[in-house]
């Protein structure tokens, strides 16, 4: 591990819902370092992928400040912006292509500026490669099961080599088996590439072996206590004061 690649450092967000304002971010802190991978956990709006996109510079937070590689994310231009976007940031999403693209098309996608087809086509193979999907690579993501467009889906965000990967809930409606399998391709491709992975995800067992595990609740970025020896994969979370 190296240097801290993605720091948040006291962000808050909030939204308004009619009448009333929700805080969906409160002083929330997190490093991530390549070589790590760092889960948040939190219930169906909680905010996670809120907290992806802030960290992305995608969304603007009311205060607090965003660095990517010690630069502050707010400062730079939209060019400056896209070109780390495009070259250094990848993104895992549940969402597949709404087109019935050819999977090694779909995951060539975001090559093609920098690379041209066939060079687009020679990575995407590797990606796809990597993540044990080479067979899927002529066939639709309609075809394709739960666990297969997980894999796919990291495919396409690793398919740049990226510094920095945001990953969306990807175990959501995977079964345990298949939960395991992304995790631990996840943290193959943490040590492989050097990856600096921010990963959200909606049950605590997919995130129990990441290198640092936050809940999200109430706004707040908590560090869990160790479930008590002898039994239980429940954790604590106490009342907001290990907040990290």
């Amino acid at each position: 591990m190296g240097d801290v690649l993605l720091s948040l450092d006291a962000v808050s967000k909030s939204y308004w819902r009619g009448p009333s304002e929700v805080r969906v971010l409160e002083d929330a802190s997190l490093e991530v370092l390549p070589g790590e991978l760092v889960a948040v956990w939190g219930k169906r709006g909680a905010g996670k992928t809120t907290l992806l996109r802030i960290a992305a510079g995608l969304e603007a937070p009311d205060s607090g400040t965003v660095r990517f590689d010690g630069e502050d994310l707010s400062l730079l231009s939209e060019g400056q912006h896209a070109r780390l976007m495009r070259e250094r940031v990848g993104w895992v999403r549940r969402a597949g292509p709404s087109s019935e693209l050819a999977m090694i098309d779909y995951v060539a996608l975001p090559l093609l500026i920098d690379h041209g087809q066939r060079g687009a086509h020679r990575q995407a193979s590797e990606a796809l490669r990597r993540v044990g999907m080479s067979e899927c690579a002529g066939q639709r993501w309609s075809s394709l099961s739960d666990g297969e467009r997980a894999l796919v889906a990291i495919a396409h965000g690793i398919a740049r080599a990226p510094s920095l990967l945001l990953v969306d809930d990807p175990t959501a409606n995977l079964g345990l088996r298949e939960r395991e399998e992304v995790l631990e391709l996840l943290l193959s491709l943490v040590e492989e590439m050097t990856l600096a992975v921010l990963m959200t995800v909606p049950d605590m067992p997919a995130a129990m072996r990441s290198h640092q595990l936050r809940a999200l609740s109430g706004g707040r970025l908590l560090m869990p206590s160790p479930p008590p020896q002898g039994g239980g994969n429940v954790l604590d979370f106490p009342r907001g004061e290990r907040s990290a």
